[in-house]
């Protein structure tokens, strides 16, 4: 094969091996990457305290090359079991990532909930606890009302039994006052069943009273997660939208992936995935939080 031929195929089969290459990241791209992950985690994690009265905990965030940055949190909604009182916070200023020098400047603002929410949010549970505990302990008296009342009927027949066993076996027994004693066990023993009766429907009717209650909890419970669930999801919706320029070492390609914990009794993780390009287009104002919400990757892993 002439020298000629030989030169152009090895050029060519260059050209072919330079198409879509993948390249990692040179070093400081990748530092780029980790200051501006940084500051975002820490916007997150004010926007998503401050959005969600602080029932979120442990925010972290990593980056996978050629995929993209993973925020992961843990959501603490299941530990008060009342709706909780919010107190409202001012909201997050507006922050010019070209004159941040320092991530740790944003410090001040991830502590934007005052010890009020707290303090109310122990109350109105301990004041939910309060009214459960009242309403079983109802249950509880009345119940043990009723078997004080059964026991006192056995003695009862036991001596009713008594009396006839004697009138039988005693000839000279006096039959008249035994008969008369009779008669009264027997009005006793049919006053307390009357009244161990109407304990029996009483102690009924306040056991579907706390059955209702906790089935309103439970509904209120659900009621409570289904909010915090779409409190948080509007929350990195709108932190993407107002700040997701600060992402502008992540290569357009990628993806920003949030990974959610306690949304979910089963202990599954709620999963979003956003394109790196509807990020940008929410920053510009082209699709709003919503749609970008929308348009993300969601499961339940």
């Amino acid at each position: 094969m002439p020298k000629n031929m030989i030169a152009s195929a090895v050029l060519l089969l260059c050209g072919v091996a330079t198409v879509n290459p993948v390249f990692a990241q040179s070093s400081d791209e990748l530092d780029k990457i980790q200051r501006e992950v940084g500051i975002m985690e820490k916007i997150l994690t004010a926007a998503l305290k401050q959005d969600t009265d602080n029932k979120v905990s442990n925010v972290s965030a990593s980056y996978l090359q050629h995929q993209g940055v993973v925020f992961s949190f843990d959501v603490r909604g299941s530990r008060w079991s009342t709706i909780f009182a919010s107190v409202p916070d001012a909201p997050l200023p507006p922050i010019n990532f070209d004159e941040i020098s320092d991530i740790e400047i944003l410090g001040d603002h991830v502590q934007v909930i005052s010890d009020a929410v707290v303090v109310k949010t122990q109350e109105a549970y301990q004041h939910a606890m309060e009214m459960m505990r009242e309403s079983a302990e109802q249950v509880r008296e009345v119940a043990e009302q009723e078997r004080d009342i059964s026991r006192e009927i056995r003695d009862l027949e036991r001596e009713k039994r008594d009396i006839e066993f004697e009138r039988r076996h005693d000839k000279e027994a006096e039959n008249q006052a035994l008969e008369q004693r009779k008669k009264e066990l027997q009005a006793s023993i049919k006053e307390l069943e009357k009244e161990q009766q109407t304990l029996s429907l009483k102690q009924q009717r306040l056991r579907k009273q706390l059955a209702e209650k906790k089935q309103a909890r439970a509904k209120e419970q659900q009621q409570q997660m289904m909010a915090l669930t779409n409190s948080v999801n509007n929350s990195i919706a709108l932190s993407l939208c107002d700040y997701g320029s600060g992402l502008r070492s992540l290569p357009d390609d990628e993806h920003v992936s949030v990974v959610i914990s306690g949304l979910e009794q089963s202990k599954k993780d709620h999963i979003k995935v956003f394109k790196k390009a509807d990020i940008k287009q929410c920053v510009v104002g082209n699709i709003k939080s919503s749609q970008l919400l929308e348009r993300a990757s969601s499961y339940v892993f």
